[in-house]
Order: C-alpha cells, then structure tokens, then sequence
C-alpha cells in the first residue's frame, strides 16, 4: 500500500445524475431561449435569468489523455456527460455537472503510485466520472455591456484512484468573473485560484492558477458559435503527483429545434496532462424565462 494513498469511494451519483437528467425535461414548463450551455467550462452568467434551466447530456472521446497517479495512457470515452444549470436570480447561476461513466484503453503503462484493482489487467479502465458544482454570479455591471462577479466551484469525488482514472479528491476553485456583452456577442472571463488536494499526501494541497475565457456569438435564434480556453498553471517548481497543470482551447456550435439544443465541439490540449484531441457531442433540454433578441 503506497503511504497516504486513500481508500477507494464508492460511485453512487453517477446514476443520480442521470435518473434527473431523464426525469426533469417532464417536470418543467415549455421553454423559448436560453443561453446556457451543456458541458461548457464557463457559462455566460450574464445572460442568465431566474428560473432558466437547462439539462443536458452527451458524449466525447479523448485522444492519448494522461492519468499520472496509474501512469496510464490511452484513449479515453466519457458516456452519459450530464449537466443540470438552473437560474438561482437573474446573472447568478448554479451547475451541476460530470461523467457518469468513463472507459479508457490503455496504450501505455507506466509505474503507479497507487495499488490498481485487477480489473485493469486486461488493458481497459473504467470508472465513473468526478462532478462538479459550480455558483456563479455577476451583480456589478449591466447585462448589456460590462459586468463582473466572482464563481465558487466544487469538484466531488466520484471516481476512485484504484480503477486507474480519477485522483479521488475534492478540489475547490474560487475565481473574479468578468463579462461584456451585445444582444448577439458574449466573452466571460475567470482568473482565480485552483486549490488541489495531492492524492498521495495527507493534509497537502496545491494551489493552481485558475483561468478561462469564453466567447459565444449568436448567429441566428437557431444557432451559435462558441470557442474559447481554459486550465490550471503550476508556480511551483515540485509538483504533487496528481496536481499538474492542464489547459485546452476548444470549438463548438449550437442549433436549436424548439426546446431542444444539439451540441458539437473539439478541444485541442495545450499544457501539461490535457488529451491532445477531444471531440463530443450531446443534446440538451432548455427553459427561459424570458427573450433575450
């Protein structure tokens, strides 16, 4: 048994996530606009009004994605990605997301730090997926312009470092958001700070920067345009294994048919651990509150 290394967790809100996201389109009014997004790192609060909602779930395959703690390397699908946002107030939010479950072919082995469960032999990993819970908000400003606020982001353990995937830790990120905006032209911008449990250590953390922006054009009522960066930054010359930097740039479109938002992207890494690829798909249910045109 490596020393300080934990226990494994048990998954229980992987199928929760997914009972809401199938249950709660029934349980809801019809819908005109929203403009949240499924699985976007950063939301653009300040379009968001009280009671808008959005569930979504979908897809993605990930090229050469590093797991350093089982020196794992391969290709990696992420199935059931579900999201759940909903408007607490006008340009205040909060999200739940994360994978229900994920699969990784193994194409390179290194040394673990953590003892593996056995079911990794055969050159597959799989594991449920980490979620996050994420509050965000910007109360300074106009919607129409400049605004600006902070986000309070969670992420819960889900995953467990003996399956090979995920750390088994709980991470909190405490950013500034910042935001200027036209009736069709959004960029949302965070800087903040990442605080990561090490896996292998008790009572040691690591603090990250923190950083992403994101910009959405509306070309149409019927569809969007998306792109933008975000990831974690090291300052330190000794990284925890488990802690490293990561960043990824992406691209992606939205169409709507009535309720309904069907989702593309690709995101390219660009630091440290991020897959080289990744490309998803996915289809998320919206309500709004009012029209934003």
């Amino acid at each position: 048994m490596v020393p300080g290394a934990r226990r494994a967790r048990p998954s229980g809100l992987g199928g929760f996530a997914l009972c809401v996201a199938g249950i709660a389109p029934a349980c809801f009014g019809t819908p005109t606009e929203a403009q949240m997004r499924r699985a976007s790192p950063l939301q653009p609060v300040s379009d968001v009004r009280e009671g808008d909602l959005i569930v979504g779930i979908g897809l993605s395959h990930a090229w050469n994605s590093e797991h350093p703690l089982a020196a794992f390397g391969g290709d990696l699908w992420s199935l059931g990605e579900a999201t759940i946002g909903y408007g607490l107030g006008d340009r205040a939010l909060i999200v739940l997301d994360g994978t229900v479950r994920q699969r990784l072919a193994i194409d390179e082995r290194g040394e673990p730090s953590v003892p593996l469960d056995s079911s990794t032999d055969d050159g597959t990993a799989t594991d449920a997926g980490d979620f996050r819970v994420a509050v965000a908000f910007t109360p300074l400003g106009e919607r129409l312009g400049l605004s600006y606020g902070a986000i309070v982001e969670v992420k819960l353990p889900n995953t467990t470092e003996r399956a090979g995937i995920g750390p088994n830790t709980t991470d909190v990120t405490l950013g500034l958001l910042g935001s200027w905006g036209s009736r069709s032209v959004r960029a949302t911008t965070m800087i903040g700070v990442a605080i990561l449990e090490a896996p292998l250590e008790n009572f040691e953390q690591n603090d990250l920067v923190a950083y992403a922006v994101d910009l959405s054009w509306r070309a149409s009522r019927r569809f969007r345009l998306f792109g933008g960066t975000s990831g974690l930054g090291n300052t330190r010359r000794t990284v925890p294994l488990g802690t490293e930097s990561r960043g990824v740039g992406y691209l992606g479109a939205e169409w709507a048919a009535g309720p309904w938002r069907f989702d593309v992207g690709i995101d390219r890494g660009h630091t440290g651990i991020a897959p080289d690829w990744r490309v998803g798909a996915g289809v998320s249910f919206v309500r709004s509150t009012g029209d934003r045109s």
